[in-house]
């Protein structure tokens, strides 16, 4: 009877231990507890990577988590019970919104105005603004020695967009009154005794009266543009002294 009793404590005690063993296994490290949480899985990987998780879902004991970090996108597998990364792999798209460039503010409209001064030495006629393929630009034009030119210059950075010149189409220029005497007397040698300005119609001509040393008198007309000889004139003293003689 003492043997049974002693057989019998000693089964319990082993099943005892059987079942503390397999609830220490079983029921309190179950899988289930394990298990880290959709916010440690987020917080965990976030605080690795330094990025943003835009997505996170639990399949097979695996977190999928989307991970948005300098405008890339990654794509992490996570081990829902150990927290170690199965795969770490950079996703061909990215839904990162792109910065938006930064704006250029226009320069002051004096300061392109002395840009363009100090490239093209003359005055400046006119200065404006213009929209080229939606940039904003100022058209400014530009008057030299003898041509004027045209430069369209971008207003934020100051780059000339293009540049033309053209001859600038000068007044004809009139002759001195010493220009038309040297001409004149290319024609009759003398003293010059006068000279003017006459017009008629749309031309304008100099009259320069020389008396010669044989004391006889020429008119030379000549054009005041272009210095044409136009016509000589000459005045008959011969037959005024004629006259004279025969009044004597």
């Amino acid at each position: 009877m003492k043997r049974l009793s002693w057989f019998w404590v000693t089964m319990c005690s082993i099943i005892i231990v059987i079942v503390l063993v397999s609830w220490q296994q079983f029921g309190k490290l179950s899988p289930s507890a394990e298990m880290l949480t959709e916010q440690e899985a987020q917080k965990l990987v976030q605080e690795r990577y330094q990025g943003e998780v835009t997505l996170l879902k639990l399949a097979d004991q695996q977190y999928q988590i989307e991970l948005q970090k300098q405008n890339k996108l990654y794509v992490i597998k996570l081990d829902a019970k150990s927290g170690k990364i199965i795969s770490f792999d950079e996703s061909n798209e990215s839904t990162a919104p792109q910065p938006d460039p930064p704006s250029k503010s226009e320069l002051p409209e004096e300061e392109l105005k002395q840009i363009v001064l100090n490239a093209v030495n003359g005055s400046l006629v006119s200065f404006e603004k213009i929209d080229t393929n939606q940039q904003p630009s100022y058209k400014a034009i530009v008057n030299e020695a003898d041509k004027q030119t045209t430069i369209i210059v971008d207003a934020t950075s100051a780059a000339f967009l293009s540049t033309t010149s053209s001859v600038i189409n000068q007044p004809p220029k009139r002759l001195t009154e010493n220009e038309a005497i040297i001409i004149a007397k290319s024609q009759v040698q003398g003293e010059v005794e006068e000279i003017w300005l006459d017009i008629e119609g749309d031309q304008t001509f100099y009259l320069v009266k020389i008396e010669t040393i044989d004391d006889r008198e020429a008119t030379v007309q000549i054009h005041a543009i272009t210095g044409d000889v136009l016509s000589v004139s000459w005045d008959d003293h011969t037959s005024d002294k004629k006259e004279d003689d025969d009044d004597d």
